[in-house]
């Protein structure tokens, strides 16, 4: 039988054919394992006295040579078995690898018939942007766009290869990086970068201590390129301020700290100046103080801020951050007075604030700052008005009318939160004037205060603005 299969695998090396493969099923078919009757008299009757046994003739000595001749075949059929059975095992894996490529080669002339292959490579390009995760930041995966773009096929890869724009927003995972596996994280994220060519580059990046010298060493290549930035802090004892240093693009940065409550003052130590470049500042998870706010740029690099999300104690502090930007066009705030008496409000008149949200909190010992704010403020330009109160006041009518007559605004929209109730007659006299104004009680849940990003206050003692409203009117 051995002989049989084997001159039959030999000669399916050369073309195993259907006739071949049914030889062999034949003779396995018809091929069994014969065991000999291994009985004796004394496996039979092992207590019987030898020397009676072997006057019959059966002497020890006799059966074990037979069985030791009987166990040497049966170890060479197995020996022989397996040899052929792993010639069968390499011919079943030459097997699959021929339908591996015989698949992939209908795959590919299916594709020259495919209208998806006769596309040109701008529908192609266009089609490989809507695949990509809708996220700011793309994390390095084989299973998610763009990666997934590369391994389709060829043409498929040198597409998506040759698209930067595809490449230029990455997510990294600091906290398993480690002396160990860093070279590999080096080689993959070096991988990535290399395909956004020369554009600007946007990261997220959650930072922690262990990670922060191998962060830095990855990020040094392409400091000059870095337009985005947002850092997420899990630790007391982070202190990033050597990522800051020489990011002449930085155009928008984002600190969100998710830990335990921190004060502002510990992140504004880390960060010593912004650059000039900087529009877009948010600060998340903590309040920021007069100092901080010094701490946080030079005088000239507040001038030529346009877009800020953050968190602050008084409303002198707010009046004042005002005046240090005046490009702001959108600013998103959340007032946490701690002060019973209210400093005397300057007035102020920002010719550029287009967007204001303002959620505040008051304390029972703390005198409600909104109506101040309003009378100290001109906004000549503002267009959206978002308004919140925990616990809740007594919305402040009066200095709001004042403020729209003084103002002159071509305010378009009018958010009343949770806590700050009005009437329809006070809303009616609102779009009295200004006839274009679109009034809008905030009554729905939304931990998202607009642009997809936190408020500044999530994260902070008490679960402040955790839940909001809204209700068109």
């Amino acid at each position: 039988m051995m002989q049989a299969i084997e001159q039959i695998i030999a000669n399916s090396e050369v073309n195993l054919s259907p006739d071949i493969i049914l030889a062999l099923q034949n003779i396995l078919t018809q091929s069994r394992v014969i065991i000999p009757d291994l009985e004796t008299p004394y496996s039979r009757f092992p207590n019987r006295s030898r020397s009676a046994i072997e006057t019959k003739g059966q002497s020890i000595s006799v059966i074990l040579t037979e069985r030791q001749q009987q166990l040497d075949a049966v170890l060479h059929n197995i020996s022989g078995l397996e040899a052929v059975m792993n010639r069968v095992k390499n011919l079943h894996q030459q097997l699959l690898d021929g339908q591996d490529e015989i698949i992939h080669s209908i795959i590919l002339h299916r594709g020259h018939v495919s209208a998806l292959w006769r596309l040109p490579v701008e529908v192609l390009s266009q089609i490989f942007v809507h695949c990509l995760p809708k996220t700011d930041h793309l994390r390095v995966s084989s299973m998610l766009a763009p990666m997934l773009l590369t391994r389709i096929c060829r043409h498929w890869r040198e597409i998506a290869v040759d698209m930067p724009s595809l490449w230029c927003r990455l997510s990294m995972e600091v906290a398993g990086w480690s002396d160990r596996n860093f070279q590999q994280v080096e080689f993959c994220y070096h991988s990535w970068l290399e395909r956004s060519r020369e554009r600007p580059l946007s990261f997220a990046i959650e930072h922690l201590p262990s990670g922060a010298p191998m962060l830095r060493i990855l990020l040094e290549p392409y400091n000059t390129r870095i337009s985005s930035l947002q850092i997420t802090y899990t630790d007391d004892n982070v202190v990033p301020e050597l990522l800051f240093q020489d990011l002449p693009a930085l155009h928008k940065l984002t600190l969100d700290w998710r830990g335990n409550y921190m004060d502002g003052s510990t992140i504004a130590r880390s960060i010593s100046r912004l650059p000039f470049t900087l529009r877009n500042l948010t600060v998340l998870g903590c309040f920021v103080g007069p100092l901080e706010l010094q701490r946080f740029a030079s005088p000239n690099g507040w001038v030529h801020m346009t877009n800020i999300d953050i968190a602050l104690h008084e409303p002198h502090e707010f009046l004042h951050l005002l005046r240090l930007c005046p490009n702001l066009s959108s600013l998103r705030i959340l007032l946490h007075p701690r002060d019973n008496v209210l400093q005397n409000l300057e007035p102020l008149t920002h010719t550029r604030l287009q967007s204001l949200s303002i959620s505040y909190t008051i304390l029972w010992h703390v005198r409600d700052p909104l109506p101040a704010l309003l009378n100290a403020l001109t906004l000549p330009n503002l267009r959206v008005l978002e308004t919140r109160c925990v616990p809740g006041s007594m919305w402040p009518h009066e200095p709001f009318r004042a403020f729209l007559k003084r103002s002159n605004c071509p305010l378009e929209s009018l958010t009343l939160g949770v806590g700050l109730p009005t009437t329809d007659s006070e809303r009616a006299g609102y779009t009295d004037l200004v006839p274009s104004l679109e009034v809008t009680m905030d009554y729905m849940p939304d931990n998202h205060l607009g642009g997809g990003a936190r408020h500044p206050a999530q994260g902070l003692p008490g679960g402040l603005f955790g839940m909001t409203f809204r209700s068109s009117s």
